[in-house]
């Protein structure tokens, strides 16, 4: 598996490693925090390392509690779209349940007021350090 983090480049670059959660579990779920049960998404949009919000909560409400799924399978990387509100890869809408491949360095946008950018990144030998 070729090393890969999403980089919410929102107030911070915050990075989230996806290959260490790919190899705990089978998918990832993408989305917001759930403030009304004990169950969230393995990856956290608009928070800080110390789980505090990073956005303003309009933007973050936007999207989903589980708002997308990534997947890595048959040697790519797969996000799908599991929410109400949305997700585009480069501008494009991605339909709900509708799964593509992520190319190194896309650009994720989530939810109905398109928080991110989030951008994609595969650390193929010398590109781990450029965003």
């Amino acid at each position: 598996m070729i090393p890969a983090k999403l980089i919410e480049l929102r107030k911070e670059n915050r990075v989230h490693d996806l290959t260490a959660l790919l190899s705990v579990k089978p998918k990832i779920v993408i989305g917001r925090r759930n403030n009304f049960s004990a169950a969230q998404a393995d990856l956290l949009l608009g928070e800080d390392e110390n789980g505090k919000p990073n956005v303003e909560l309009s933007v973050i409400l936007g999207v989903s509690r589980r708002h997308a799924i990534i997947t890595y399978e048959d040697g790519n990387y797969c996000i799908e779209d599991c929410s109400t509100f949305g997700t585009k890869i480069n501008d494009e809408p991605l339909r709900r349940g509708e799964k593509k491949i992520l190319e190194n360095g896309a650009n994720l946008l989530f939810g109905g007021h398109n928080y991110g950018p989030v951008i994609f990144r595969q650390d193929f030998a010398g590109n781990s350090d450029k965003i």
